[in-house]
């Protein structure tokens, strides 16, 4: 290239880069000097940066494929990174993923570098509104949460191994946030690690009442009542009756290893409500297990009693690893809200709060005054788990 066309390109990247009305000019004289591998690597910074602002002033209009082309060009560049303009890249990557589902952002990332994230990336963003202050999540966060989407939709193993320190800063960095620490249980499960994913997912189930926690949980546990527990669990906590249906067939399933055909076909009748309601395929695991039900079985009303019922084998498989602590009771009282709470108290003076129904009573009949309890949280949020009378 000779010093006339290079001084052209040079001045037209220049003015794109000052003017932003002017960057696709820039790209598109830049673009097939670089497809022809004619491109000078001074002029590989200024393109970048091209690339960046033609992408930033047109992406409301900008067609999803020419967007994949620009950004497959930038990273193709031999640039600074990590560096602002980098992040600034990954920030219009996660645009392009909210509305283009097929753009493969996992891959983007990967290729961006996932150790390119810099202090600034990782900063939420705060501003005001009219109902007052909203916190915005950070790039670093929209890249995990769109990488992991795309992982799990796509129920693949092939997991960058820089994603799992990236969740572990994540969680440092967001203590508070139980998202990160899902994506991460997750992550074990996918890859095999199935006694750290299990520990991953006891931990969970502890500070959330999410019904996928239980389910995914479920799905790893080889004990047969434990895995009922865990399913009825988390139909209990499933507040949306049309994301229930894969576990109504995991719960008939092991009812009718246990010959309980009134409440396996309780379980079908309830899968088939909801597929059959929203018009959508009943699977051939469906078909199998309503199959295996003898054709004159009367199905139950309701399998709530048994919801219930399957909980208890819960309590040591869930609470196991918390240590015992000794509380005793002090008082009783009506709360703000007219219901009776009792107040206990540990060796230390630290105060605990549970309903007054959850007392026990001795022999004589009178209250029991020492408890050996697990609790949750105990320095952050108490919660008292499990309660038994001191011996």
């Amino acid at each position: 290239m000779d010093s006339t066309e290079y001084s052209r390109l040079k001045n037209l990247a220049d003015t794109g880069i000052k003017d932003h009305t002017r960057a696709r000019e820039a790209y598109e004289a830049l673009y097939p000097v670089w497809m022809q591998g004619n491109l000078p690597a001074r002029l590989n910074n200024s393109f970048a940066w091209v690339i960046y602002y033609h992408i930033r002033h047109e992406q409301a209009t900008m067609p999803s494929q020419e967007m994949r082309k620009a950004l497959a060009a930038y990273l193709s560049l031999d640039n600074e990174r990590p560096s602002r303009l980098h992040s600034r890249i990954l920030l219009m990557a996660t645009r392009l993923k909210a509305r283009d589902s097929e753009f493969k952002f996992a891959k983007f990332l990967d290729m961006w570098g996932m150790d390119n994230l810099t202090e600034e990336d990782w900063q939420q963003d705060r501003r005001e509104g009219k109902e007052g202050a909203v916190t915005f999540i950070s790039v670093a966060e929209h890249a995990i949460r769109l990488y992991a989407k795309e992982l799990h939709d796509a129920r693949t193993r092939d997991i960058h191994p820089a994603f799992e320190p990236l969740l572990i800063r994540a969680i440092k960095q967001y203590p508070t946030q139980s998202l990160y620490k899902y994506y991460l249980a997750r992550l074990y499960a996918a890859t095999g690690r199935k006694a750290m994913a299990i520990k991953a997912y006891k931990k969970l189930a502890l500070i959330s009442g999410q019904s996928y926690i239980w389910s995914d949980l479920a799905s790893l546990l080889t004990d047969p009542a434990q895995r009922q527990a865990a399913l009825c669990k988390a139909l209990l906590l499933q507040r949306d009756v049309n994301k229930s249906g894969r576990l109504h067939l995991g719960l008939a399933q092991l009812l009718i290893k246990q010959e309980r055909y009134p409440e396996a076909a309780c379980e079908l009748r309830q899968y088939r409500d909801i597929y059959t309601r929203n018009g959508w395929h009943l699977s051939d695991f469906y078909q199998r297990l309503r199959h295996s039900v003898p054709a004159d079985t009367r199905p139950v009303q309701d399998n709530r009693a048994l919801y219930q019922s399957s909980l208890s084998v819960l309590d040591d498989f869930m609470y196991s690893d918390l240590p015992e602590v000794h509380l005793t009771l002090t008082t009783e009282f009506k709360d703000k809200r007219g219901r009776m709470s009792a107040r206990l108290v540990t060796e230390q003076g630290k105060a605990l709060f549970i309903p007054a129904s959850r007392l026990l009573h001795g022999s004589d009949g009178n209250r029991i005054q020492h408890y050996m309890a697990r609790i949750s949280g105990l320095e952050d949020r108490p919660k008292v788990v499990t309660l038994r009378a001191m011996e």
